[in-house]
């Protein structure tokens, strides 16, 4: 049996609903995720499935630490990620990496592919710029681009390309754990394909 990477017990999370403009008074609460149980094994394929609107996105943020938790817990590696210390912040943050629906919006135009991918590795390792170029290169061949697409911006790339890039930013900390919010849902039928059969050879 597989070593248990991630484990969700009760995760809950509720937006209150308010009324008024100064005096704000809380009317009730939007339960956007209740009570929900999962366990994800290291390298696993763990799939939410689930209707517009049901809380996939809020789960994949609870977990990425973007929303506070109402209720429950996450535990990564038996440690409850609400709970961790600056240090162990840090690392989880390298360790739990994501990729987003919409290619464009997640990409910084103003920023080249090279240091899109590479501003992780800035802020998460103790890398020089050298092993920086040379992680970022290793990432955009491994997604099935060219090491110099490092010195181009977004907008020069199709849809496909940019979720390629997406997907090399979230590998360049070579994470335990990569959370896809609905990766290929903004890309057409066939690119959803080579997107989807990229990260399952990564995977393996």
């Amino acid at each position: 049996m597989n070593e248990i990477l991630l484990q969700a017990r009760d995760l809950t999370k509720y937006f209150p609903v308010t009324k008024g403009v100064i005096f704000m008074k809380q009317i009730g609460a939007i339960k956007a995720v209740d009570g929900v149980d999962f366990t994800i094994a290291k390298g696993e394929t763990f799939g939410l499935v689930g209707e517009s609107g049901c809380g996939k996105t809020t789960t994949a943020r609870l977990i990425l630490l973007l929303e506070d938790i109402t209720r429950g817990s996450v535990l990564f590696e038996d440690k409850d990620i609400s709970k961790l210390s600056k240090a162990e912040l840090k690392r989880y943050r390298g360790m739990v990496q994501a990729v987003f629906q919409d290619p464009f919006s997640s990409l910084s135009p103003r920023m080249r592919v090279g240091s899109i991918i590479g501003e992780p590795m800035v802020t998460n390792r103790s890398l020089s710029r050298k092993e920086i170029r040379d992680r970022v290169a290793e990432t955009l061949e491994v997604v099935g681009l060219k090491a110099d697409h490092a010195e181009h911006y977004p907008h020069e790339f199709s849809g496909g390309q940019r979720q390629r890039i997406a997907v090399a930013r979230g590998l360049a900390l070579n994470p335990a754990l990569i959370v896809l919010d609905e990766p290929v849902s903004a890309l057409d039928v066939s690119i959803r394909a080579q997107i989807m059969n990229l990260l399952k050879d990564i995977q393996e």
